[in-house]
């Protein structure tokens, strides 16, 4: 069976986004809490563009290389600009958590309006026994 992990930086107050956060803003302003994917010299391998710490590229690649589906809310969705028709990490499907109609699903999305629960089930599901769900998370490292 697989298994539901949340591995997403969070903030004291519960954000992952700073202000100012929308579409074609991305997170906004001050998201320094994804600035350690940025600030090392050790390419990830399921990421590309992320350069991390040595410990930092061992840890994040362990992690992402494990995650079969993704789990994500509304607000994520649109603030990352639909992740551009994708999912936040290469190769895993997205699944959106929605009350609402999404106005463009790709392939990749799918839209869940009858709750979390059925959402973790579709994702579970897709990943497959061995891998990982990841819920709400930005990168899921």
């Amino acid at each position: 069976m697989s298994k539901v992990f949340s591995a997403h930086a969070v903030s004291v107050d519960g954000y992952i986004t700073g202000r100012g956060a929308g579409p074609g803003r991305g997170l906004g302003d001050g998201t320094q809490l994804f600035d350690w994917y940025f600030n090392g010299d050790t390419p990830s391998q399921e990421f590309g563009g992320f350069k991390l710490s040595p410990a930092g590229a061992r840890l994040f690649g362990s992690l992402s290389a494990r995650v079969g589906a993704i789990v994500v809310g509304r607000d994520t969705y649109e603030d990352s600009d639909r992740f551009g028709g994708g999912s936040p990490h290469p190769t895993a499907p997205l699944f959106l958590l929605s009350h609402r109609p999404a106005p463009e699903i790709t392939e990749r999305q799918t839209l869940v309006t009858t709750g979390i629960e059925d959402a973790v089930a579709a994702a579970r599901a897709a990943a497959g026994p061995s891998s990982r769900v990841c819920p709400a998370a930005y990168g899921c490292g």
